[in-house]
């Protein structure tokens, strides 16, 4: 296990990463995320990162309309990323360790994080399923279980 504190995003992030335009509308937008289990999309202009569109983001213009009971499918479906993206993105450094992959997974419960150069340009995206295939390579078969101890629980 002592390896895996070694990893780095490099040589365990999935690439390439899929990044969209900040002029996508959302009506591409929801086709793409029904197409794929992506749970997010680099915004990407120039070729560096300027923002992060998740399905929660698209679905939040909708659940506007429905609280008043407005008729504006046709028009959200044509609202651009760029309107709906997040700007505060959390990306990481080619050269971050899966240590810290991990600790910023449990501090923002996020399922995966774009990679990003020097220059701020997307590399790649390191996922929930990159992690753990990077700690079931660092995991000696002979690992034993955790002892744990009851939680209080009776099944009946």
């Amino acid at each position: 296990m002592d390896h895996f504190h070694q990893e780095t995003v490099r040589d365990n992030m999935s690439r390439p990463a899929r990044a969209i335009a900040p002029e996508m509308t959302l009506g591409d937008l929801a086709r793409m995320f029904s197409a794929s289990n992506v749970a997010a999309y680099p915004v990407v202009r120039d070729e560096k990162i300027v923002g992060i569109v998740s399905r929660t983001d698209i679905i939040k213009p909708f659940a506007a309309m429905a609280a008043t009971n407005a008729v504006y499918f046709d028009s959200i479906m044509g609202t651009t990323v760029e309107e709906i993206m997040s700007r505060q993105v959390i990306a990481v450094e080619l050269d971050a360790t899966l240590d810290q992959v991990i600790h910023l997974m449990g501090a923002y419960d996020f399922k995966s994080f774009p990679v990003v150069d020097q220059e701020n340009r997307v590399r790649g995206v390191v996922t929930r399923d990159d992690v753990v295939r990077a700690l079931a390579r660092s995991t000696r078969r002979s690992s034993l279980p955790l002892e744990l101890r009851p939680m209080g629980y009776a099944i009946a």
